[in-house]
């Protein structure tokens, strides 16, 4: 018994097998969520090295091109870029696609622990690796806008906005830029300093030891044990004044006798604007693996009730909203495979001029479809731009393979023979023909499994997305026309 003749006789069992895809096919869509492009982990590790206070040309000399000799013994290392700025030195790492990155990282983190201290200068920060990856993107940026002083608009906002939101499922990190921030500044006086015959690494070192807590062991009383510390840290501007830094003759020396300490506010190195106005940037950075989409969401429903406790002059502004950006591409690409298949139904109509045969083969569009969201949910996959343009691709030739069998159906129907043989007949005999027709379509995708770099890796669910529509074509020609045919329409 072949399946064209098995769903005919076993209409129950087919019936209940296609509604089984339905069900899983509904879900899978629901689950596989949204998002712009498809997850891709470009083959890139930077090495960047601080080196406060040095010139370009010294970074490149004394860091750069050390650490590249190093890195040129990589294995699977495709090519070097560096940039040597002052006090920053930063080397990009491209590998061959394919490689592992975690496998990479610790490679170089080995080979500079095993050097550094025999090519590096000494006072030459640890240099941080890191793999490029596109999740660390942000996905959303706020601008915070309020009739008040930066420090207290960044101060709400680290308070109030940026703990409920690192807090939200999915949420990496919440980044704060600008706004003004303290800080306690302490201002050496020139003349005093050599008066007392000091100099500013007896001053910083002596302001280091002061200001830490040190354990001091345990107390056991009983059957209990205490912890004991002692509290060194510096709580006010008063405690730092009277830090002792030595004895003169033996009178004490205090800070407060050679330096003025003052609260004051660090630096401003950039300026945050937002319509005309100062304003304070966040910047939100999903969670590698999440769904941009449903993070976006999540963030957006929290700052609504967030923006119901602020104060009334401050008000939350989405400067860049990637969540917006992905629904609209994904609803554009979606409503052009809509309107694909109503045209595609269209066109049917005008040829056959029969309500009936057009709607069982217009059918097989969204049961195709539906079908192919299983294995795409399966596979790790999303409904992003290359996912939806492989489904817009396949929407054309989905009827293909039904328009044929119905037409062998219709040849044998008008040959007098009754609708339950025709039906079988008529899709048995056209079986292996449309087979070969849909395999010889696949087959073109078959290149892009052999394709390196970044296009194999965007190309590849395109390829899957629209072999699995067509796969699923072709059991919905060979399964449910012939069934609908024989018991139904005709």
């Amino acid at each position: 018994m072949n399946i064209p003749e098995l769903s005919v006789k076993k209409s129950v069992t087919m019936t209940m097998v296609i509604l089984i895809i339905v069900v899983l096919g509904i879900i899978s869509f629901i689950r596989l969520g949204l998002d712009l492009m498809p997850d891709i982990t470009y083959p890139v590790i930077s090495v960047s090295t601080n080196y406060p206070g040095v010139s370009s040309q010294d970074i490149e000399n004394s860091v750069t091109k050390p650490i590249e000799e190093i890195l040129g013994t990589i294995k699977n290392v495709k090519k070097l870029n560096s940039v040597s700025l002052e006090g920053l030195s930063v080397i990009l790492i491209e590998f061959e696609w394919g490689t592992n990155l975690d496998n990479a990282a610790q490679d170089i983190r080995d080979r500079i622990d095993m050097y550094k201290d025999y090519i590096l200068p000494e006072d030459v920060k640890r240099p941080m690796i890191m793999k490029f990856d596109p999740s660390m993107m942000p996905i959303a940026m706020y601008g915070v806008t309020g009739e008040r002083n930066l420090f207290s608009l960044r101060t709400i906002i680290k308070d109030t906005i940026k703990d409920r939101l690192e807090q939200i499922d999915g949420v990496a990190s919440v980044m704060i830029f600008g706004g003004l921030e303290k800080e306690i500044l302490v201002e050496i006086k020139k003349d005093k300093l050599e008066l007392y015959h000091l100099n500013l690494d007896n001053i910083i070192m002596k302001l280091r030891m002061e200001n830490m807590n040190v354990p001091s062991g345990y107390i056991s009383e009983g059957y209990k044990e205490f912890i004991i510390r002692t509290k060194g840290e510096l709580e006010n501007i008063n405690q730092i004044e009277n830090i002792v830094l030595y004895s003169y003759e033996g009178i004490p020396v205090y800070l407060k006798d050679i330096a003025t300490v003052r609260e004051t506010y660090k630096e401003k190195r950039s300026i945050t604007r937002l319509n005309e106005k100062d304003s304070v940037l966040i910047i939100v950075s999903k969670e590698s693996g999440a769904n941009t989409v449903i993070v976006g969401n999540r963030i957006n429903k929290e700052l609504k009730k967030i923006s119901e406790l602020l104060p009334s002059d401050i008000k939350l502004h989405s400067v860049f909203d990637q969540t917006k950006f992905i629904k609209k591409i994904v609803n554009t690409t979606f409503s052009n495979a809509v309107q694909g298949a109503f045209l595609a139904g269209a066109v049917l109509f005008l040829f056959l001029f029969d309500l009936k045969p057009t709607f069982i083969i217009c059918l097989s569009i969204p049961l195709s479809i539906l079908a192919a969201f299983i294995p795409l949910y399966f596979l790790g996959h999303t409904l992003n731009f290359i996912t939806m343009i492989g489904i817009a691709l396949g929407v054309g030739m989905l009827v293909d393979n039904s328009i044929v069998v119905i037409e062998n159906i219709f040849r044998h129907i008008r040959e007098g023979e009754d609708r339950i043989t025709a039906s079988i007949k008529g899709a048995s005999e056209v079986g292996m023909a449309i087979t070969a027709s849909t395999l010889t379509t696949i087959a073109v995708f078959i290149p892009l499994i052999f394709a390196k770099g970044l296009t194999g890796k965007l190309f590849w669910p395109l390829a899957l997305t629209v072999s699995f529509t067509l796969l699923g074509s072709l059991f919905v020609a060979l399964t449910i026309v012939p069934m609908l045919t024989s018991k139904l329409f005709i």
